[in-house]
């Protein structure tokens, strides 16, 4: 598994040498796939990956250029029951097949929070949630398992029938929300998050200076930890968001 998440390294770099070198974009992913040592599918996403970051670039007035010669592990990425598979075992326990490289699979039990098992539980066993894509990673010398799950069940109520609307204004350091029924504004809430702009831009001077020094390794380490502090902030202001919206849901 550690060796397949090299090659996704390889694989990522490998795109980004092609997009820098003004090959066709599209003839990427075929021309991988045919070489790595990955499943099809894996490739195919890290590719899409590597493309998506170039796009930022360029998006960016040609800021931030990504590297083509990052060392070291890269997540492999796949879709459910082509790169991976889950199972519940006869003890209840959830076991996996991770698919490292074709014909070669990695078998094991995952461990994780309750709460987390019992949602991906119900996933594996019910129509209301679907599992989807996955991450396999490397963090602290250990590997980890990201599993994305969707619920399928959930429906909006007709525009029509609705008596009650939630507008959400998203700015630049927080996010006001305004509750609305037919009799007025029902409540208001507004979710500050100066930190994430500060931290946002402290890591962006940082990537800038240790870029102009020439420390890729830096550079995509900085680069890492700014992408799961805004990721931990968003999903806690989401949280926040849904728990609020939810004393309306019958309106």
């Amino acid at each position: 598994l550690y060796d397949a998440t090299l090659e996704a390294r390889r694989v990522y770099n490998e795109t980004i040498r092609f997009a820098k070198d003004g090959v066709d974009w599209n003839s990427i992913s075929p021309r991988l796939e045919d070489d790595a040592d990955l499943v099809k599918n894996t490739t195919q996403r890290i590719v899409a990956k590597a493309l998506g970051a170039m796009e930022n670039y360029y998006e960016y007035d040609d800021f931030g250029k990504p590297s083509h010669t990052k060392d070291g592990t890269y997540p492999l990425r796949a879709n459910y029951e082509e790169g991976y598979n889950l199972s519940l075992t006869d003890d209840g326990d959830v076991a996996f097949r991770i698919s490292a490289a074709p014909y070669k699979h990695v078998k094991g039990v995952l461990e994780g929070s309750d709460a987390h098992l019992d949602l991906l539980k119900t996933a594996l066993t019910g129509d209301e949630w679907k599992v989807s894509t996955s991450e396999t990673l490397w963090r602290d010398g250990e590997p980890e398992l990201h599993v994305n799950i969707r619920n399928t069940k959930q429906t909006v109520r007709d525009k029509q029938d609705s008596r009650m609307v939630v507008g959400v204004d998203v700015n630049e350091d927080n996010v006001a929300l305004t509750a609305l029924s037919t009799d007025g504004v029902e409540d208001t809430l507004v979710i500050d998050f100066p930190e994430i702009k500060f931290e946002r831009h402290r890591y962006f001077t940082m990537r800038k200076r240790v870029q102009n020094a020439g420390k890729d390794s830096m550079h995509d380490t900085l680069e890492g930890r700014e992408e799961r502090f805004v990721r931990d902030r968003l999903h806690k202001v989401s949280r926040h968001i849904v728990e609020w919206s939810q004393q309306f849901e019958r309106s």
